[in-house]
């Protein structure tokens, strides 16, 4: 029988939770030893999650499940359950398309039954396998557009064009004997903006695919070719930061502005003596907010407002793993090695709205109107025009409504019925999240 439980919630403190920023979720639903691989939210109120042990080599037990929460309410609710479909293998992924459907990497390092992907779409109680193939086995990204996929496991890729529906496998040419993507976290590996993707390798590189994924380009990172580069995020397709770790022990953040291909090293680090996952807040250009990997038993978080220029850095005092931001006013983080089965899941950011005040660049921003809107949702982007817009609408549920590239600056919602909804803008140059209102 499936191991599936609901536990509610209140939102509480913990007596080791110092700082104030981030508030405990999903208490107890993870078995010890457990590690919160990646997380993935579509809106502010629908949250996944993937956890497995802390194997890295085989072999991997064959009674080794992975296990899912899922909550549609913000992180009031939670279901947990186990992947009992993969058994034997661990996850590094979790992407979740809606409120019902996500899918999974699953990986067992030659020991058992290899690599493939899972979808669910009944919300984790049951899991289908999609893909079998040497690339399922660590990264998956789906693009803005909400049709195009990559899975990506060094020179092993498959691309999906259509939902996940059909895929088609392939190899990559540029990486070197002995190169490979690194992890602490699925979620935080790589990045994507409108249809690009950034994800660090073992050499000190960044591996940028464009065009969906069907055009890799190599670029050194100035980190060193012996230091791996385990996670990137960019804002647009000209900002990011990337996190590496080289062989004397030095933990060091860099970053791009011209789209990954030349790095400068940061001049004020958050912090030298942890190892990082980074997330872009969207809507607010210049922050990024980075939690310490599980390795570290006292988990901090570091946040900047001005890209990397300066940090503040606080201690949540629990060991974390996977970070993401929906918003300035919602993120996420996963807790890393489970010692105490009463530990939280997840911590939720409940600190003050993550505002805008000082940014490395003034870059165009969009805004809609009317809001509240009726007919048809109107964009005025501003500094900038767009050759390329592509909007993803999602209720209140998380459920997706539209997603796809739009013309003529404007999105027609007459046929929705009158709610709360969230709305992604991606463009060229700019990305972020508003709230519309339909009447």
């Amino acid at each position: 029988m499936k191991n599936s439980i609901l536990n509610l919630f209140f939102f509480t403190s913990l007596a080791t939770l110092d700082a104030q920023n981030w508030t405990p979720v999903a208490n107890g639903m993870l078995p010890v030893n457990y590690v919160v691989f990646s997380i993935s939210a579509v809106g502010d109120h629908v949250v996944w999650a993937v956890a497995s042990q802390e194997y890295y080599q085989a072999p991997i037990p064959a009674s080794h499940q992975s296990y899912v929460l899922r909550t549609s309410d913000g992180g009031q609710n939670w279901t947990v359950a186990a992947v009992e479909e993969a058994a034997g293998t661990i996850s590094f992924q979790i992407v979740a398309v809606d409120s019902l459907t996500a899918w999974i990497t699953t990986q067992d390092y030659g020991s058992g039954p290899g690599w493939a992907l899972y979808q669910t779409s009944d919300g984790g109680n049951v899991w289908t396998k999609k893909l079998t193939n040497v690339a399922a086995g660590v990264a998956l990204n789906r693009f803005a557009d909400g049709q195009h996929w990559l899975a990506h496991n060094r020179q092993g890729i498959s691309r999906s064009a259509n939902d996940g529906m059909n895929w088609t496998n392939a190899t990559i040419s540029g990486y070197q004997s002995g190169e490979y993507q690194g992890l602490y976290s699925g979620t935080n590996m790589s990045g994507t903006v409108g249809d690009t993707l950034w994800n660090g390798t073992s050499a000190g590189r960044i591996v940028r695919f464009t065009n969906y994924g069907q055009s890799p380009q190599f670029f050194n990172t100035g980190l060193g070719t012996a230091t791996n580069v385990t996670s990137v995020a960019f804002h647009d397709h000209l900002h990011g930061l990337a996190y590496g770790l080289n062989i004397l022990g030095n933990h060091r953040i860099t970053r791009s502005q011209d789209g990954g291909a030349t790095w400068t090293l940061l001049t004020q680090q958050p912090d030298n003596t942890v190892g990082w996952s980074i997330a872009a807040v969207p809507g607010a250009p210049g922050f990024y907010v980075l939690a310490s990997n599980f390795s570290q038993a006292q988990g901090k978080v570091a946040t900047t407002t001005n890209f990397g220029d300066s940090w503040s850095v606080e201690n949540i005092g629990q060991s974390l793993n996977a970070i993401t931001f929906t918003s300035p006013t919602t993120g996420w983080i996963g807790a890393g090695k489970i010692t105490d089965d009463t530990q939280p899941s997840l911590f939720k950011y409940t600190g003050a709205p993550l505002v805008n005040a000082v940014t490395p660049t003034v870059l165009p921003v969009f805004s809609v109107s009317p809001n509240p809107v009726r007919d048809v949702i109107r964009f005025d982007f501003e500094g900038s025009e767009a050759k390329t817009v592509v909007a993803t609408l999602t209720d209140n549920n998380g459920r997706s409504v539209f997603s796809g590239k739009i013309a003529d600056k404007q999105l027609k919602v007459s046929h929705l019925p009158p709610g709360t909804y969230f709305l992604k803008i991606e463009t060229e140059r700019i990305a972020g999240v508003v709230k519309v209102v339909k009447n």
